[in-house]
């Protein structure tokens, strides 16, 4: 019975707070416009992330779950191959180093051309431009990954099937 009212008691203070946040959101809807509302939603999860950062089953303890998952991917790969993890190594930083030359002559250049073009463009829509050209990065980054993933896929089904002939053949 205790442990029904906890749950009820837990389901009820979940359902206050869904309609009080609904509530107001709609109250600060009403006074600011929709950008500067894109803007503080973005530093309202943000600031529910980091002041959640100790909560045992939150967003950021499942994304440090995460991060620590893929350090020891990477370091029991480094242990299985370190020659070859070197020269990965040295391939990533300078393609590194490239990339982030090219965004920023090209987020000078953008900026530059707006600033003498479009002097009236206000600080909104200033943060809005600005918010693209890390999602183009992103996504352009994902795509190369993708595709040398899926060439080093087909590259070792490849090699898996010759050798596996060359054994039948051997046997």
């Amino acid at each position: 019975m205790k442990k029904l009212l906890q749950e009820l008691f837990s389901l009820s203070c979940l359902i206050a707070g869904l309609y009080s946040g609904y509530l107001l959101v709609q109250h600060i809807s009403s006074i600011i416009s929709p950008d500067e509302l894109f803007f503080l939603s973005i530093t309202i999860f943000c600031m529910t992330i980091w002041f959640g950062r100790r909560n045992k089953y939150g967003l950021f303890s499942f994304l440090k779950d995460i991060h620590q998952s893929n350090l020891d991917d990477i370091e029991r790969q480094e242990l299985e191959d370190p020659i070859e993890q070197t020269i990965v190594k040295e391939q990533i930083k300078s393609s590194l180093e490239i990339v982030a030359l090219f965004w920023l002559i090209l987020f000078l250049l953008i900026c530059g051309i707006l600033f003498v073009f479009m002097p009236e463009l206000g600080l909104v829509n200033w943060l809005k431009l600005l918010s693209v050209i890390p999602t183009i990065l992103i996504l352009r980054f994902l795509k190369v990954k993708l595709i040398s993933t899926i060439k080093d896929m087909g590259k070792n089904n490849l090699d898996d099937i010759e050798e596996q002939q060359l054994d039948e053949q051997e046997a």
